[in-house]
């Protein structure tokens, strides 16, 4: 199989592979289409297709997705896809992404969910995602892989995410202005180039963001640089790149209670406020990939990356100072037989290498003065691993795919702060065991129009750096496991009705073990209170995904060109299973066994129409009902379910043939409902407050703007 990049979009770095030139629009129209119509094309999918051939849920978010709202937020988009929840702790920064129910282990920055943009990694060799740098605005498309994908992403149990920009139109250069205006001083700004011809793609972007917060002290300030290329070397060769680099600056106010949020106080934590509370980024990224065709039957993709960020974070009790660097390669060879007694045979052999080197500081803070030296740590985290993958295509559209990898995990830790004065050492080396995880499934295809599968996955998440060492006692925490999750999915994906009406179905189990679990031991010795993390807990998640999109009007030649209702939801019967809070079996100890997991919506469904007429009007509107959500892993204290309405209308359209305008106003949480952008969870409540809850302004906010574009 020949695996290019062309100027008609095709967007292939490493892992699986995105074929995107179905998606690139044409005068500034944003087409409708079929769930599963979208090109999904990878290293073990064998031939470019859609949806229909692949044995797995993924979710896939293509230009329209994006354009229902103002762009700037992913989480209006991604939680749009069943099973998927992106949460915020800042205006437009610290997310974390749970797919499955799985991802909330920790309330910063998420663990167990892998992130790339244009396949170059997100998170880092140390299992972190940080999201705050990433210019949502730019995106074109997203992938969602629900559930284990460790055979060819290595680590990460809820599943993977691909993000991609957008994509130059073919043969085309453009000049494109773009301002949007909206409620708490919003403003964003693009002003981008893109051009395609013959032997190149190109574009680049520079963004600037800002946002005085719906909260005092929730102000938010970005810049965003990027540059991609494509470079079509010969019929055998291409060459990509991408550069970025971004500032960001997000100010934090606190969570607040229950009472506070549900009596709609905008109140902000005194404490965070006497300390300047706030994240701080600057971060640069690029890579660059080479594909090359060997042969009719080989080919080899290679993809080496490098990236880091200084981070700067004042809080209610201290002060972080972090700086990372992390670099890596991606290489796999692809193999594409013909015809034969099977009729096809499509398989990868590769190899992914990751390292982290961060320096991490921590001081004593207060009203914004910096005292003493609380932690000096050097961390070098690495992750490698073998991986194959192969897909045999049988007689009666059945297609049968098996693979897995080999994955390593290693940390180094220098702690830089001499022993003594009641500070223990906390260096140390960990080396964990090697993971495999496989992956089997199994698909039957119908007439092209519908398909069924099973698929049985597994997956780990080792632990972080900051919980392999113990730092009171300085002790390296050797006992501590990684956590391991085998998923068994069956579904249907179809498109019916004249292939009007699209689906797709899935029913899961998703069986997580080794679970991780703060156990704080008690004042002893000379040694205060700490926590440190073990293996304590089982949790189970049961649940199905639905989504459904039904072509009412398919016409451009009618005054409604399309009208296209559209329906997700998921079903989450989540428990965690043999779980307690400790291990010590005394009083102290809470059994959470059989109760709900934190943080996770019984059901959640999400409606929306879409809506396109010839002369260039348009109009989206979506509603989100999210169930009621337990914050607290003893269940005894829920945040109540929520009703969202969000709407948008618009007109674009060509003029003269050289320029275009793209016109836009829209509104989020139309009713005025009370909903948060992030939630906390902990074990209980017991003898303290309970300030888990980030909200959402309580009223309607407003936006606009206008995107205009000179074609050459």
């Amino acid at each position: 199989m020949m695996l290019r990049l062309r100027s008609t979009g095709i967007v292939l770095l490493m892992g699986y592979a995105i074929f995107a030139n179905a998606q690139t629009p044409k005068k500034d129209t944003v087409h409708t289409q079929t769930l599963n119509t979208v090109q999904v094309t990878g290293w073990s999918n064998g031939q470019k297709g859609n949806q229909l051939d692949i044995a797995r849920s993924i979710g896939m978010l293509t230009p329209v997705d994006f354009h229902r709202n103002s762009g700037l937020s992913l989480e209006n988009s991604l939680n749009l896809v069943a099973g998927v929840l992106m949460q915020s702790r800042s205006t437009f920064g610290g997310q974390r992404i749970s797919i499955r129910g799985y991802g909330n282990n920790t309330n910063f920055n998420g663990q167990g969910v892998q992130v790339l943009l244009n396949n170059i990694p997100i998170t880092d060799a140390t299992g972190t995602t940080i999201l705050d740098d990433i210019d949502f605005a730019t995106l074109g498309r997203a992938e969602v892989i629900k559930g284990p994908a460790s055979s060819l992403y290595g680590s990460g149990i809820a599943g993977v995410v691909n993000l991609y920009t957008l994509r130059p139109q073919p043969n085309q250069t453009r000049l494109v202005e773009e301002n949007t205006f909206g409620s708490y001083g919003l403003w964003r700004n693009n002003t981008r180039i893109e051009t395609a011809g013959e032997h190149s793609a190109l574009v680049f972007n520079y963004g600037r963001q800002q946002s005085t917060g719906f909260r005092d002290h929730s102000a938010s300030h970005k810049d965003y640089a990027q540059l991609s290329g494509d470079f079509f070397v010969s019929d055998k060769s291409t060459i990509s790149t991408y550069f970025a680099y971004a500032n960001s600056h997000e100010e934090l106010a606190g969570e607040v209670d229950s009472a506070q949020f549900y009596g709609g106080q905008k109140w902000s934590d005194p404490a965070y406020l006497a300390n300047g509370s706030k994240v701080d980024i600057e971060s640069f990224r690029g890579g660059v990939t080479s594909d090359y065709k060997i042969d009719e039957h080989f080919s080899n993709l290679s993809t080496v990356y490098a990236g880091g960020y200084t981070l700067n974070s004042p809080f209610a009790h201290g002060l972080t100072d972090n700086q990372a660097f992390t670099f890596g390669g991606r290489t796999g060879f692809v193999y594409s037989s013909g015809a034969g007694p099977v009729e096809k045979v499509h398989g990868i052999f590769g190899a992914q290498f990751q390292k982290t080197l961060a320096f991490n500081k921590s001081y004593n803070l207060n009203n914004n003065v910096i005292g003493a030296l609380r932690g000096d740590l050097q961390n070098a985290s690495m992750s490698y691993s073998v991986f194959t993958e192969w897909k045999f295509t049988l007689p009666s559209q059945l297609a049968l795919t098996a693979g897995g990898s080999l994955n390593f995990t290693e940390f180094g830790i220098t702690d830089m702060i001499p022993s003594g004065g009641g500070h223990f050492n906390g260096s140390g080396d960990r080396s964990f065991p090697a993971v495999f995880t496989p992956r089997v499934a199994l698909l039957k295809k119908f007439n092209d129009a519908f398909s069924v599968y099973a698929d049985v996955s597994r997956g780990y998440t080792p632990p972080t750096t900051s919980n392999t060492v113990i730092a009171t006692t300085g002790k390296v925490n050797t006992g501590l496991r990684p956590e391991y999750g085998m998923q068994y999915e069956i579904g249907t994906k179809g498109d019916v009705l004249g292939r009007r009406l699209s689906y797709q179905l899935a029913l899961f189990d998703l069986d997580v073990h080794n679970k991780f679990v703060a156990q704080t031991v008690p004042a002893a010795g000379g040694l205060p209170q700490y926590t440190f993390y073990l293996n304590a807990g089982r949790q189970q998640d049961l649940g199905a995904e639905l989504t459904l999109s039904y072509l009412v009007i398919d016409n451009r030649s009618s005054a409604i060109t399309q009208l296209r209702p559209w329906l997700s939801y998921a079903y989450s019967d989540f428990r965690y299973k043999d779980f307690k809070s400790n291990h010590n079996n005394d009083s102290t100890t809470v059994d959470y066994s059989n109760k709900k997991v934190a943080g996770v919506a019984p059901g959640v469904l999400n409606l929306g129409v879409d809506l396109q007429t010839k002369p260039g009007f348009y109009a989206y509107l979506s509603y989100r009902y999210n169930g009621a959500v337990p914050y607290t892993f003893d269940n005894g204290h829920s945040a109540k379910s929520y009703n969202l309405l969000n709407g948008k209308i618009g007109y674009r359209s060509v003029l003269g043939g050289h320029f275009s305008v793209d016109c836009y106003i829209g509104s989020d949480n139309l009713t005025g409902s009370t909903y948060y952008t992030f939630l906390f969870y902990s074990g209980d409540l017991a003898g303290t407050t309970d300030p888990h809850f980030l909200p959402m302004p309580y009223n309607a906010t407003v936006y606009g703007g206008a995107k205009f574009a000179y074609i050459f």
